[in-house]
């Protein structure tokens, strides 16, 4: 009996210090200086600039695209455009590309190259200024509104609406300006640098300043409050504002300091024989712009044509997937 009440004696001690050990064990595992914490990336020195992922990475090419009206209302403007994309669009984030037409076309005079960029992967939104031809869809038809300011604030109005849908991926937007769009496309990179991602430019017509100083001198070089409501302008019927807000520019900007401004890589595309904008503007262009690739068609005018296509079409296509 003694040795029963022994043994259990025995037992006891054992369990009480089996028990008191397991209990400091889990405390020991538990302790905060003991859990193993999962690592989390510090932000204090993270990368908050625009993104360097190439755009090739981001790009699917497809056959199944779509084409769906995209109107953008600013003041008492609506502008007409049109998204050219991969079917799915909406579910994605697509690199966009947005064109900018040149004086008196509108944006569907480019549809070869928007249907070739939306089935490499692109999303494209081509729209038409207001004012800037007299077929365009937008409104001002007789173009006595249109300037190559109004069409920079058309553009920039553009640009805020599309970064603001949830498929446009902001930080690969690029533009492609063609003749006087180029022109208004280099206005808006120089001016909001952290907007664009690369600059696509075909003849861009930076001569227009020299032309239009020109038919000012015609004119006699009065007062601007003295110029007449409209004139004629490369066989155009415009609006004094045209002429003023150019040589605005061209006084207070200057489109020599705007080029060297531009910090986006840029392509600019030109022929040769260009009798509305010379190549030589772009030669020079692409010596200012300080990450500028020049594309020469050789025998090239000032037109959207086989001759200059042959070339162009593959150089935007290669640049804007780089």
């Amino acid at each position: 009996m003694k040795f029963s009440k022994y043994i259990i004696s025995i037992l006891t001690v054992i369990l009480i210090l089996g028990g008191a050990i397991f209990i400091w064990k889990n405390r020991e595992n538990t302790s905060p200086s003991s859990q193993v914490e999962e690592s989390v990336p510090s932000t204090s020195n993270q990368d908050t600039s625009k993104s360097t992922t190439s755009q090739e990475s981001l790009l699917i090419p497809t056959e199944d695209i779509v084409t769906e009206k995209y109107l953008i209302s600013y003041e008492d403007k609506n502008l007409y455009g049109e998204i050219t994309a991969p079917r799915d669009y909406k579910n994605k984030k697509l690199p966009v590309v947005v064109i900018s037409h040149g004086f008196n076309n509108t944006f569907d005079m480019y549809n070869d190259y928007i249907q070739l960029l939306a089935k490499q992967g692109f999303l494209v939104y081509g729209f038409d200024y207001y004012g800037g031809s007299r077929n365009s869809k937008s409104g001002g038809q007789d173009m006595l509104g249109m300037s190559v300011k109004t069409e920079l604030t058309d553009l920039t109005n553009v640009v805020d609406k599309l970064t603001s849908e949830n498929y446009v991926d902001k930080d690969h937007l690029s533009i492609m300006g063609v003749s006087q769009g180029g022109v208004v496309a280099s206005l808006y990179a120089a001016a909001n640098p952290e907007q664009i991602y690369k600059l696509g430019l075909i003849f861009p017509d930076y001569a227009l300043f020299d032309d239009v100083k020109e038919t000012y001198q015609n004119l006699g070089s009065p007062p601007f409050d003295q110029l007449p409501d409209s004139l004629t302008h490369h066989n155009a019927r415009l609006g004094k504002i045209y002429l003023t807000d150019a040589l605005d520019i061209d006084i207070d900007i200057d489109i020599e300091d705007v080029q060297r401004k531009i910090t986006a890589p840029t392509l600019i595309v030109h022929g040769t024989n260009d009798t509305t904008a010379p190549y030589q503007y772009s030669v020079d262009a692409s010596q200012r712009i300080p990450n500028a690739k020049l594309v020469t068609v050789e025998g090239g005018r000032h037109r959207i044509d086989e001759n200059l296509s042959e070339i162009a079409i593959p150089a935007i296509q290669n640049f804007l997937a780089e």
